[in-house]
Parts: C-alpha cells; structure tokens; sequence
C-alpha cells in the first residue's frame, strides 16, 4: 500500500492494465456505483422522500457551508440536469425542507438554503448513517481513505478528460456501420 506521503507518478503515458484487469474494473465501478446508490435510497426513504430529494438536500447542505447556492451550482456540482435538480428542490421546497429566495445580485438566479426542519431531518438520520458508515468504510483505516478519495477524486477528472477524447473522436470519424 502506498503511503500517503508518496507523491503519485502522473508522467507516465498509460496505467499498464490487461484487458481483463479493465474488464475487471469496469464491473467493480459498476458494482461500487449500485451499492452506494442503494445506501443512498435507504436514507432517502427512511427520510420519506426520493433518492434525488436526498441527494439534493444533502449536496445543499454541504455546499452552504461554502457560500451561495443555486440550482445550477447543485446541477454542476453533481453532474445532473438542471431539469432534474429543479424538480427535486420544488418536491423538498414543498415539503419544507428548502427555501428558495431571490438573488439580491441577479433576479434570474434563486438562492436556495436548508430549512430547520431539514436540517433536523438531517441530522436526524446521523446515528443510523454513522453505523452504517463504520461498516462501509470499514475496510479502511484513515490513510487509505485519505489516499483512496483522491484516488477516486483523481480518477473523476480523468473520466471527463476521456469522455471529451471520446467525443472528439467519435464525431470526427466516419460512421462505424456492423
């Protein structure tokens, strides 16, 4: 295991990975990606609204802390459509949980902040999301997390670099007819 301390080789042109080791991969991505995706789902149903709803509320929650939030910073920030994001926070908007004010700045804009109720909604899902946490992050101590988020932080900023390749590609070459 590498210590955290050890400065991560980015000169090099390709991770040397077999088509298996990427097959591999792909299905442990896959598979990482559904699981969290129910841990998800079980907050938000415990709490009685949808997985986005949860997902929006929390990703509100967080990015107050960093200042200002609108619809389009929570639509970047998770990669959604701002059509999905904007119907997720009408349903928690409804329900209480988020108040939407008009920017003082730019009257087009609508500031969106958690309520007290969710907030209390929130926190009222700690202890389990504590428990089940311990259990999920288990398998690591602190350094290997530390390493493993910016792995994955990493690894985010090369999928959209590879993405872009890939449109590049695949609308600068001929059709591929089979």
């Amino acid at each position: 295991m590498p210590k955290a301390t050890a400065k991560p080789n980015h000169n090099r042109s390709l991770a040397k990975a077999t088509e298996l080791q990427l097959q591999r991969l792909a299905g442990c991505l896959h598979s990482l990606s559904s699981r969290h995706h129910h841990l998800t789902q079980g907050y938000a149903a415990h709490a009685g609204i949808a997985g986005i709803q949860y997902t929006v509320l929390t990703t509100i929650r967080y990015l107050e802390s960093s200042g200002d939030v609108f619809p389009v910073t929570i639509a970047e920030y998770l990669r959604l459509t701002s059509a999905g994001v904007t119907k997720a926070i009408q349903h928690l908007s409804e329900a209480g949980l988020v108040e939407k004010a008009g920017d003082l700045d730019d009257r087009r804009r609508t500031k969106l902040t958690v309520t007290q109720g969710g907030r209390a909604l929130l926190d009222s899902l700690t202890p389990m999301q504590s428990r089940v946490n311990a259990v999920w992050l288990g398998c690591m101590n602190d350094e290997e997390f530390a390493i493993f988020l910016d792995l994955v932080e990493r690894f985010i900023r090369s999928s959209d670099r590879a993405l872009a390749m890939q449109d590049y590609l695949v609308r600068d070459s001929d059709s591929v007819t089979v």
